[in-house]
């Protein structure tokens, strides 16, 4: 893999919150949501920060995350939020676990921008309940055994305050369902899509999208994420043009931006269950999507 290691994947997999409920006229289902950018600064060679606004009202949201061009590296913005007196180097602790180690019932997955590459915005609106955040880059660097850019010092902290609201996420082009070990899709078109993400399982799930090489099978991409050790031959799936979502808590969604071309892509899910164990993808959590 290139620019999107499976190893940051699965970083991202492991971090984790929890969306809104209700409120006055003032957070009604027509409200307008609120501007929340977040910018990616490169301090150093593969050395990268992030730049947030210190707090935000609770309620709908549109993150923007802003990434720098130049070099070959994509980023995401990934929203935790915190119960209880637990600070930055706890959170880091759990995103550098093994796969499958179990996640504290302190650290919840709060969606943010999956996936941006270089050079790029990516958005996302959702809601966002009063609490305690971090946003963490997770994705790293090519190599082996490379810290995240979280690790290295991308995070900021985010307070949300006041009271939760009840306004609507914004009308989608498409939608993509998941549930476990399972999406459904409806919708998706070559181009720029606002895609509404719907965690309607129980579980802490996101979507990771593949495109397909040319002649890939289903069979091809269930065979290459199931197999042991190094692969033979060339890879079935385009590890370039990768996209998907931040990580949501089940019973929650977002409406996030997703560039897509046409053809078939792998939508894969790598998150573990909470009490951990194999990724999901190892439960049969991989579907095929067609885009026109």
């Amino acid at each position: 893999m290139t620019t999107v290691s499976l190893r940051a994947i699965l970083a991202a997999a492991l971090i984790l919150t929890i969306t809104g409920c209700g409120d006055d006229d003032d957070k009604s289902s027509s409200s307008k949501p609120q501007a929340l950018v977040v910018e990616v600064t490169e301090q150093g060679p593969d050395k990268f920060g992030l730049s947030a606004p210190e707090s935000v009202e609770a309620g709908l949201v549109e993150i923007s995350l802003k990434t720098p061009s130049g070099k070959p590296t994509s980023h995401d913005a990934q929203f935790v939020r915190v119960e209880g007196n637990h600070g930055i180097d706890e959170v880091l602790e759990v995103i550098s676990q093994e796969e499958g180690a179990p996640i504290p019932d302190w650290l919840f997955a709060a969606g943010g921008v999956g996936q941006t590459k270089a050079g790029a915005t990516g958005s996302t609106t959702q809601n966002l309940t009063p609490g305690n955040y971090f946003i963490l880059d997770t994705s790293e660097p090519m190599g082996e055994d490379v810290e995240s850019y979280a690790e290295g010092g991308a995070t900021a902290e985010l307070e949300v305050t006041g009271e939760a609201g009840t306004a609507e996420l914004p009308q989608a082009d498409a939608k993509i369902t998941a549930k476990e070990y399972a999406f459904t899709t409806s919708g998706l078109k070559a181009g720029t899509n606002q895609v509404e993400f719907d965690n309607a399982g129980q579980d802490l799930h996101h979507v990771i999208a593949f495109p397909y090489q040319k002649g890939t099978t289903l069979a091809d991409v269930k065979k290459a994420f199931m197999q042991e050790g190094e692969p033979s031959g060339p890879p079935p799936l385009d590890f370039e043009n990768i996209t998907g979502t931040a990580v949501l808590e089940g019973g929650q969604k977002q409406v996030t931006q997703l560039d897509l071309k046409r053809g078939k892509y792998a939508l894969v899910c790598f998150v573990s269950d909470r009490e951990g164990g194999p990724p999901h993808v190892a439960k049969g959590m991989i579907a095929e999507a067609t885009v026109e």
